[in-house]
């Protein structure tokens, strides 16, 4: 029995260990995007474009592959309207979505109320997430060039006023927030040039707490 306890009591400190150990993500781009998580020691590079098949046997045996996955789901389609035909009305009609059902009981009223409710639910959830989360690099620079001088001139102020209000709003809703920015006009190319990499990290427990939060929220509103 000592022996449970004592194994209980482990892993549930493992447990708490790996909730308090922060997810790290590292976004950067250059020409193209680049995904990086990690988590305590392994970092994971995500994939964010679909790798084109350069081997002609790969790219056949693929193809073949999803046209047999085509034609299974015609298959099944096709089955599914007719066992539908045959039927006059099946159960799955008869029952009305729950959502729907409650939406038409309180009317347009109703309505407004759950979408309100669902505003200060993802508000709640946004709070959790930003709240504790810590911008540890954000740097971005800005190459703003175009084939007219004063379009040039023009589109970097574009650039500053859609910016910095984003980077006011960021400071104010992140726990912490390092970033450095350079935004410049170029008369000497005619294509604009972006380097960004953002490095963030937060502890997998306010996520789940948030995420538990926010369900309990809706469970709540939903039995209202």
């Amino acid at each position: 029995m000592n022996i449970f306890l004592l194994i209980l009591a482990v892993l549930f400190l493992l447990i708490v260990l790996l909730l308090f150990c922060p997810v790290v993500v590292k976004i950067s781009y250059h020409e193209k995007v680049s995904l990086k998580v990690g988590y305590l020691f392994p970092v994971f590079t995500v994939p964010l474009e679909k790798k084109e098949e350069t081997d002609p046997k790969k790219a056949a045996k693929k193809a073949e592959r999803q046209r047999r996955k085509e034609e299974k789901k015609k298959r099944r389609e096709e089955k599914k309207k007719q066992k539908k035909g045959a039927e006059s009305q099946t159960p799955e009609e008869q029952k009305e979505n729950f959502l729907l059902t409650k939406i038409k009981s309180k009317g347009l009223s109703g309505l407004i109320e759950l979408l309100k409710e669902l505003v200060r639910i993802l508000g709640y959830l946004m709070d959790k997430i930003t709240g504790h989360l810590v911008i540890s690099r954000m740097d971005l620079q800005v190459a703003v060039a175009s084939e007219d001088a004063a379009q040039t001139a023009l589109n970097c102020g574009y650039v500053c006023t859609a910016l910095f209000p984003l980077l006011s709003f960021i400071e104010q809703h992140v726990k912490k927030c390092r970033h450095r920015e350079c935004i410049f006009p170029v008369f000497t190319q005619t294509e604009t040039k972006v380097d960004f990499v953002l490095k963030a990290r937060i502890m997998p427990f306010f996520l789940l707490s948030g995420a538990v939060g926010s369900l309990v929220k809706a469970l709540k509103a939903l039995a209202k």
